[in-house]
């Protein structure tokens, strides 16, 4: 096992003029070299033992700052180069519209079934970049391995691993010199932060992050909601996208989400003496990092301040995994579960015979804040 560091680079500037770039080889301005000290200094006392970076002299100057500190050397891989932008490079959103109205105008609808004039088409950048990263988590390591790459790259990264599509992982955020915090165990990827630029805050005396960012979804996250219980039910039988709508207007859906994508869910559902937990759900590449737990403690915490003593959910009865997670937050099963399914839950039958309501009694109490 060991721990990957996406990292991306800082500002040149034409990051700070929003003019696009790709394959055009900047430096980075005063202000990135600013900041990739910055980042240096963050990482300073890190267990990091092996430096990569895009063959870009940005994402080099800004991967050198940082193994100046550590006493490593900077391995290049090209691979990991930024996409080409053709006839855009240099060019700012508006100029582009201005000089190419139709392409401009599909690559708004959809950026990626338009090839950029005299640029690097999608799919081949897509299949280079990926060919990069599974060179790299097959490789043996021990400790961290830090690589500094570009926005489009770790955004395809990132997509690959959660099993996005490209219109989903083009709506990843990331910020200059942002990281994203990974493990590699026994060649599964799990992902325990997305677009960290908490070290710049703090330099900047502000405060961090919140932690658990986790918020309550509204109406505009239908297809996020439905994409992520599609991703991750299984075997089971997910709800339809139409489904999710419906369900929207009698419950409250908390999601957990990583730079603008929806990774994990949970439904909470009020009724008239007790609350249920519905539709629990996290993408498998954010499992195992105590989202599920964060969730649910969310719901309780609603539920509690809604002053609900009983809080019901429903589990397949063979989902070892699911019911082992209820017990362990104080959940336990109940001896009348076909009757409680029947009267609150709207399942097939078939689905309802192999199921079980667990039920915990919560201590009544309104928390100072709720989000």
């Amino acid at each position: 096992m060991f721990k990957i560091i996406l990292a991306r680079h800082a500002e040149t500037i034409w990051n700070e003029q929003l003019r696009y770039i790709g394959v055009t080889d900047l430096e980075l301005s005063p202000l990135g070299l600013e900041n990739a000290a910055l980042l240096a200094g963050h990482l300073a006392g890190s267990d990091i033992e092996t430096i990569l970076s895009s063959d870009m002299n940005r994402a080099v100057q800004t991967a050198t700052a940082v193994a100046g500190l550590l006493g490593l050397d900077v391995v290049r891989e090209p691979l990991l180069n930024e996409i080409d932008f053709g006839s855009w490079e240099g060019l700012t959103h508006e100029e582009i519209v201005a000089a190419f109205p139709r392409e401009s105008a599909e690559w708004i609808r959809d950026p990626f079934a338009v090839d950029i004039p005299a640029g690097e088409p999608w799919p081949e950048f897509a299949d280079r970049v990926r060919r990069g990263w599974q060179d790299i988590i097959d490789h043996p390591r021990t400790g961290t391995v830090l690589i500094v790459t570009h926005a489009g790259v770790i955004k395809t990264i990132l997509g690959a691993i959660l099993g996005l599509s490209s219109d989903e992982w083009w709506r990843i955020y990331q910020d200059k010199g942002a990281l994203n915090h990974l493990v590699v165990d026994n060649g599964r990827v799990h992902i325990s932060r997305v677009n960290d630029t908490d070290y710049r805050r703090l330099a900047r005396g502000e405060e961090p992050s919140p932690v658990d960012m986790i918020r309550r979804c509204e109406v505009s996250d239908a297809d996020r909601i439905y994409k992520v219980i599609a991703k991750s039910a299984g075997a089971y039988e997910p709800l339809t996208r139409e489904d999710v709508e419906t369900e929207l207007e009698r419950m409250i859906f908390y999601g957990v989400d990583f730079a603008g994508l929806l990774i994990g869910v949970i439904g909470y559902q009020p009724l008239k003496e007790l609350a249920l937990v519905r539709h629990a759900y996290v993408l498998s590449a954010c499992q195992r990092q105590g989202w599920g737990s964060r969730l649910l403690e969310r719901v309780e915490a609603q539920a509690r301040a809604d002053g609900f003593r009983r809080l019901l959910v429903g589990a397949y009865a063979e989902n070892k995994g699911a019911t082992d997670f209820y017990r362990r937050h104080g959940f336990e099963p109940v001896s009348d579960s076909q009757t409680l399914l029947a009267a609150h839950w709207d399942i097939p039958d078939h689905q309802a015979r192999r199921s079980l309501v667990l039920e915990k009694t919560l201590k009544t109490g309104r928390p100072d804040q709720l989000v």
